[in-house]
């Protein structure tokens, strides 16, 4: 009977084992999926929003009048502008937490040994991973590109809150210092759209480097479809002879010969996309998408160069990144947490997935400030982790396959039980 134990085995036709996007196992864990990932984003959000409101609750409570259903509504209705902002930067990393709290119930409860003696391999069980980075890349991309900016259209159309008080398009903003191709300017900007600039001083240099021109005005406007600016009432001086009266304030280094003279319009080049002057202030991740593209295509400022490129390329990024921790903490925990759930393999898990998510917030500040090429700052923390999901299934799989030969000495076959060593 011993002796032909190998025989019988062999003789066992194991059932195929395909994708199911409909299946029994793909429908009960990506039911999981979703719901531990939308306990731990709730969770995240609480916090962010409880952070967010704590100090500007006095503000927030009377901005829809007195009485105790104002306060309510007001709170309430800044709370749900406030979450695609708070929600967006977390959504990835609540992704990784929700798919690991996912697994380990899974090993836990011996459902992934039932699963395994059934046939299926691990690559088989990605299924629900890949359906939940559909689902979430989609809702990343869409709370960070559309309802984000929108939401914070609202607040600083209605001055609502702190943020939505300092972006306020329709005030004039405080004197600002801005580099430009041709020099430097000070001015205070309406920022329109079309921006106009107040009590502005343009100090212009030539192609050495020195102080070649200044010109002082009350206001200047764009000349439509030029990048030449209508200055008005204001005086100006160059580095050649002038007349009138000196002003050193403008010219410290002057002689007493060199002097301001007097315009009431003056066309001076101002290489500054007037575009990029009435968003002038706002970061990045409040713009439109449509002006984020274009500014994108324009992006060249010494002092913005790349910021707007950079968040363009991680906002296409987010379509894979949820996807990339869901499959991340998928891999992981059929590598490390196969059979049981070691605490040492938990928080080595844990802490891969906190540094990815780390590792997201510094390839976009290194992208915005210029370290690091645009389209690496978006992809290469997506691009990583789908290598390390390849790299940690091709080990699950060559483990898996050896424990079978292992079992079946006798070459191609297969057994349907994996050893649980």
């Amino acid at each position: 009977m011993t002796d032909h134990a190998p025989s019988a085995l062999g003789r066992i036709e194991l059932p195929t084992i395909r994708f199911s996007p409909a299946g029994h196992h793909t429908q009960f864990m990506l039911a999981g999926y979703l719901r531990n990932v939308f306990m731990v984003a709730s969770v995240l959000l609480a916090i962010a929003l409880t952070i967010d409101l704590w100090p500007q609750a006095d503000l927030i409570a009377g901005s829809h009048g007195t009485g105790a259903l104002n306060t309510i509504w007001s709170v309430l209705r800044f709370l749900a502008l406030r979450t695609p902002g708070l929600i967006a930067p977390v959504l990835p990393f609540a992704t990784f937490l929700g798919v690991l709290w996912t697994e380990v119930a899974h090993t836990r409860s011996g459902e992934r040994m039932l699963v395994w003696n059934s046939g299926r391999s691990p690559i088989q069980c990605l299924m629900p991973a890949i359906l939940l980075s559909l689902i979430l890349g989609s809702v990343e991309f869409t709370l960070d590109a559309y309802l984000g900016p929108q939401a914070m259209a609202v607040q600083m159309h209605e001055r609502l809150g702190l943020d939505g008080q300092r972006l306020d398009r329709t005030r004039v903003g405080d004197s600002h210092w801005i580099a430009s191709p041709g020099g430097l300017l000070s001015t205070e900007i309406e920022y329109g759209p079309p921006p106009v600039l107040h009590k502005l001083t343009f100090y212009k240099l030539d192609a050495r480097g020195q102080l070649a021109e200044i010109d002082k005005a009350t206001t200047a406007r764009q000349i439509t479809g030029t990048n030449l600016w209508l200055m008005r009432d204001g005086r100006f001086w160059t580095s050649e002879a002038g007349s009138g009266a000196a002003d050193p304030t403008f010219a410290p280094d002057t002689s007493a010969d060199e002097t301001m003279v007097p315009f009431v319009e003056r066309t001076v080049q101002l290489d500054i996309d007037p575009l990029w002057l009435s968003k002038f202030g706002m970061e990045s991740q409040y713009l439109p998408m449509p002006v984020l593209r274009a500014l994108s295509r324009s992006d060249t400022g010494p002092l913005s160069k790349g910021l707007y490129r950079t968040r363009l390329q991680v906002l296409y990024g987010e379509l894979f990144l949820p996807g990339t921790m869901a499959l991340l903490a998928a891999s992981l925990s059929m590598f490390l947490l196969a059979y049981s759930t070691p605490p040492r393999a938990v928080i080595g898990i844990l802490l891969a997935g906190y540094l990815a998510h780390a590792g997201t917030k510094a390839c976009l500040l290194m992208g915005q400030n210029g370290y690091m090429p645009p389209i690496v700052a978006g992809w290469l923390v997506p691009v990583a982790l789908f290598g390390a999901t390849v790299a940690a299934f091709r080990v699950v799989e060559r483990r898996r396959r050896a424990i079978g030969d292992r079992e079946n000495p006798r070459r191609g076959l297969v057994s349907p039980v994996l050893s649980v060593e």
